[in-house]
């Protein structure tokens, strides 16, 4: 039986791509057909107070604790919160569900806001024919990610805010992102879309529902977490990523890939410590170039410090404006570590700045963090952070030379005012100007606080001023490394005071921790990642101080987090702790933005059971490896922390130092033995005994998906002209399935060769993977590895 028939993997993302063509082709027939929908609707909604100032329209979003929720109540349209009561209300009266999902900072949540539900008459419209749910995903992310599932299987792509038609059961059936008020730029106007989405709903009900079911199916098994069979992780998984970032590597900019450009916080992590841990300098080179790049561009707010969301452009200049909490958290930590391996300044200046902005701006009174800051004012994104010359000039006065030797404007796409960004470094600049290094960075900071001082005076970005668990345990994190290594005593009392708060007035009664807190209110039971992120902070903590409480608390909801989402039958974690209003369950260790969940605890169980000697921590560890070890063996770029936590597993293969090692499970044995050395080379002898009545795939392997036996070497010192060598193949007809594969059996054996080092010195490891199958059925891919010596050579 042919392995690619057992790739799960591969024919789930067939099976998504011909229903996504499926499903859209359907649509996009009924689009090109139908007439536009009221085609005069009002570009700029209309006006939702009187004469006196009083709200024209209230609905069941006032009251609600979400900042991003108040800001729809006084719509025309009849939200309500995702609840009972509405789902209830789409029963009853048999009617399909909008469902709009965005956050408080969403740039085009905003637009959207103001240009289509302000609307009276596309309000009537929604209020008629659907039960409109309007969704913080902030505050409900288990809503959010099997939402945003569907929207990625049908449009290819996601983003906020994310719009569907959902049956009353909750199945979707359509899915889109911003839809404008008028047909424009290739979107089809909101009133179309409802009007088509009605008319389908009325006269092709089962066509819809079979859409609904189909497409709920597939979000069930992806987000279920188990597309490949739970299996040992690959061991070279690290080697893998490794050498797909040093293949996508931005050498002019940094980064990887092109615009729009993320900052990639958990691959950089990933190469500082392969860096250290190897002493790579290519490996410190992109990181350290990403960095530096990152913290020259206007990503970075030049002016107040902190990082906006992302970049638009490949070379980090103009940003999208928010600032995200965890964006400042996960930075900080990457710049403390570039310090802490290279004792340079600048990077402790960099993660200075980050903790300074984070500070001032986003910590309330009582201690907690605040999410995020928004992208606009005034209706205009990066309003409040952009400058023209005059405006810099009218500020700095005959200054103004000084500072553009260091600064440059980057032009936006639309308006006058551009971007400040690093065009020089200060460093460079001090030289060519004969100026002393630190006496130029106190003139430019003290340039920087007038600019600070007079941008204040301009209308100030909204605040999402709740605390999300997730990520206070982040910054907590944050502050509690910068504390460890650089000694400022005001980290630890602001990683302290965070800590406290989260744990005094954001839990529940039985121990478990609530989501999110606002003015006083917490509510939402935690999710993983609120769990998983404050036992990781908490364990920075306790690391950076020394003080018990802190691993004793980490310990307590290390114990919360496995009694509430760890799957009992397979392993690994759940996201949420029922899926009682939910399609789905979801299951995932893929990283986003933030590191997943099931990663983050992995690590902390890892360092749960260091600190605590408790082995049961390290084996429900190594269980989640496992349980996800398929997964990252096929696409490891996108489990990159928890492919981090493979080399905590240890090597489990011992050094052998005689001629011939000997490993086995029950089909393959293996024999390894020395060659001889001939021409200055040395070379290895790998004889696989495979049992009777079984095979492995050849290699190269015959066939789509098959996955071939292969050999890889890996040494602590390098290896050159290496060259291995496969024997011939077998041939086996399957005449189920028509196909003839190449395979071996019995006997064989695979070589290596390298050029002869005489001062090598250290460990050659070995690895062999294979897939074993007998005529009926395909086991899990399997390995086997071993160590020998180098010395001798």
């Amino acid at each position: 039986m042919p392995s690619s028939r057992l790739n799960a993997s591969r024919l789930l993302g067939i099976a998504a791509l011909l229903f996504c063509g499926v499903a859209c082709a359907w649509y996009w027939q009924r689009w090109i057909h139908s007439e536009p929908a009221n085609a005069e609707a009002s570009e700029s909604g209309h006006g939702l107070k009187d004469a006196d100032g009083r709200w024209l329209y209230s609905n069941n979003l006032v009251g609600q604790n979400s900042p991003y929720l108040l800001l729809h109540a006084h719509n025309p349209v009849d939200w309500f919160p995702w609840g009972d009561e509405a789902l209830a209300k789409a029963r009853r009266e048999d009617k399909p569900i909008f469902l709009s999902i965005g956050y408080s900072t969403c740039y085009w949540c905003h637009v959207m806001e103001r240009l289509v539900f302000s609307n009276p008459d596309i309000a009537a419209q929604m209020n008629t024919h659907f039960v409109n749910i309007k969704v913080d995903r902030e505050e409900r992310p288990d809503i959010d990610r099997i939402y945003m599932t569907a929207t990625q299987l049908l449009n290819h792509r996601g983003g906020w805010p994310n719009s569907l038609f959902l049956t009353p059961d909750l199945k979707p059936f359509f899915a889109g992102t911003y839809f404008p008020p008028e047909d424009a730029h290739g979107r089809p106007s909101f009133p179309r879309v409802l009007d088509i989405m009605q008319r389908e709903w009325s006269e092709n009900r089962a066509e819809v529902e079979r859409i609904a079911g189909e497409l709920a199916e597939a979000i069930s098994e992806l987000e279920a977490g188990q597309q490949t069979p739970p299996m040992q992780p690959d061991s070279i998984s690290v080697e893998r990523v490794l050498a797909s970032l040093r293949g996508r590597y931005d050498g002019l900019n940094g980064g990887f890939g092109g615009a729009p450009k993320f900052p990639p916080y958990i691959r950089l992590k990933l190469l500082l410590a392969e860096a250290q841990r190897l002493d790579d300098e290519l490996f410190r080179r992109i990181a350290l170039h990403t960095l530096e790049t990152m913290a020259h561009g206007g990503i970075t707010d030049q002016v107040g410090g902190g990082f906006h969301r992302y970049a638009t452009d490949a070379g980090w200049k103009v940003p999208h404006f928010e600032k995200m909490l965890y964006s400042q958290a996960q930075l900080t930590q990457l710049y403390v570590r570039a310090y802490a391996i290279t004792g340079q300044e600048r990077w402790r200046r960099a993660a200075a700045q980050i903790l300074s902005f984070v500070e001032r701006e986003m910590t309330a009174k009582e201690g907690a963090f605040y999410s995020a800051l928004d992208a606009e004012t005034e209706g205009e994104e990066g309003r409040y952070y952009t400058w023209t010359e005059d405006q810099l000039g009218d500020v700095l006065g005959d200054d103004i030379g000084l500072f553009m030797d260091v600064y440059a404007l980057a032009p936006m796409p639309e308006g006058e005012a551009g971007v400040l960004y690093i065009e020089n470094s200060p460093r460079e600049v001090a030289v060519e100007l004969d100026l002393d290094t630190a006496e130029l960075y106190a003139h430019l900071d003290a340039m920087r606080t007038a600019l600070y001082k007079a941008r204040r005076a301009r209308i100030y970005p909204l605040v999402d001023d709740k605390a999300i668990a997730a990520w206070n345990g982040m910054m907590i994190g944050a502050y509690a490394y910068a504390y460890e290594v650089l000694k400022e005593p005001t980290y630890r009392s602001a990683a302290e005071r965070a800590a406290l708060f989260v744990l005094e007035h954001m839990r529940r009664s039985d121990g478990g921790l609530l989501r999110v807190e606002r003015a006083g209110q917490a509510q939402y039971d935690g999710y993983l990642d609120d769990y998983a992120f404050m036992v990781d902070g908490l364990l920075a903590l306790y690391q950076a101080t020394g003080t018990t409480r802190w691993l004793d608390e980490a310990q307590a909801l290390a114990d919360q987090m496995l009694a509430r989402f760890w799957d009992d039958e397979i392993g690994g974690f759940f996201f949420s702790q029922s899926a009682a209003d939910l399609i789905v369950r979801s299951k995932s260790a893929q990283d986003g933005a933030l590191p997943s969940g099931n990663a983050i605890a992995v690590h902390a169980l890892f360092d749960l059971a260091q600190a605590t000697g408790e082995a049961r921590y390290e084996q429900l560890a190594r269980r989640t490896l496992y349980v996800f070890g398929g997964m990252m063996r096929a696409q490891p770029e996108a489990f990159v922390h928890m492919v981090a936590a493979v080399e905590r597993l240890g090597d489990t293969a011992g050094v052998d130092t005689a001629n011939e090692s000997v490993a086995t499970d029950s089909i393959v044995a293996m024999h390894v033995r020395r060659t001889s050395i001939q021409h200055g080379r040395s070379g290895i002898a790998v004889n696989l005994q495979i049992r009777d009545g079984w095979h492995i795939n050849a290699h190269p392997a015959r066939g789509d998906f098959i996955i071939p036996t292969s050999l890889t070497l890996n040494a602590d010192a390098a290896l050159t002209d290496v060259q291995l060598r496969y024997p011939p193949s077998q041939t086996l007809f399957f005449p189920a399935l028509n196909e003839t594969l190449a395979v071996y059996s019995g006997q064989v054996a695979l070589t290596a060769h390298w050029k002869k080092t005489p001062t090598a010195q250290g460990a050659l490891r070995l690895l062999v993977q294979y897939q074993a199958c007998d005529d009926r059925r395909c086991l899990p891919p399997a390995e086997l590895r071993y160590n020998m010596p180098l010395e001798g050579e």
